[in-house]
């Protein structure tokens, strides 16, 4: 509790306003983490991200890592995330289950295949697969496009260190933003409005299922 109070304290003192919200790093959540979040009236959480072929590919990264005889301080999920449902619901116990917790905004999958969509998948993707992947979650009541400051940087910017490692940081930041802008872009033709993630958890909150 002391760590997701502090970071909270951190983020209000920094930008003036106490966040109402809570993801967790690498996405991974536990329910004793959502028992934390429930004492401390954080309005949603966005760490349930259930889909295989992230999953996947993490998981043999960090195998990968092992082989080398290094040791990875990602930690992999349990599988059953994989479980738990794609669109906003309220957590239950396990949390890949409904019940009466706080309203959970799931890292946003494509609809059928359940690809990822993220800043990372839709800027390595390049505007045109990037209009592929939006596409697939045209649909969705809610789409929800999370974004890293790196999603909109690259080697250039002062990132020459991690390109040995991080593919993202090789495309160029124009590209990148491209590709960002043409994912809005058909989200706001297909008639989607834009809202911040507290306003989502109020909307699905209320038993709404507005397309935001």
């Amino acid at each position: 509790m002391r760590q997701i109070a502090g970071g909270a304290t951190a983020i209000e003192e920094a930008v003036g306003e106490r966040p109402a919200g809570f993801r967790a790093p690498g996405y991974t959540i536990t329910d004793e983490v959502f028992d934390v979040l429930t004492e401390l009236e954080v309005v949603y959480d966005a760490s349930v991200f259930p889909c295989p072929p992230y999953y996947a590919l993490k998981t043999a990264a960090i195998g990968g890592i092992a082989l080398r005889g290094r040791q990875s301080r990602s930690i992999v999920d349990t599988p059953n995330v994989l479980r738990a449902p794609t669109r906003p619901y309220r957590v239950g116990r396990p949390y890949w289950q409904r019940g009466e917790g706080i309203i959970e905004i799931p890292v946003q999958v494509t609809r059928g295949l359940r690809l990822p969509f993220i800043g990372t998948s839709v800027t390595m993707a390049g505007p045109r697969r990037a209009r592929w992947l939006t596409k697939m979650c045209v649909g969705e009541p809610l789409v929800n496009l999370e974004l890293h400051g790196i999603d909109v940087l690259d080697a250039s910017d002062g990132l020459e260190a991690l390109r040995p490692h991080q593919v993202d940081v090789r495309v160029s930041a124009k590209r990148k933003i491209e590709a960002i802008l043409a994912a809005v872009e058909l989200l706001r033709d297909e008639g989607y409005t834009f809202v911040t993630m507290r306003e989502a958890a109020a909307c699905f909150s209320d038993g709404r299922s507005d397309r935001a």
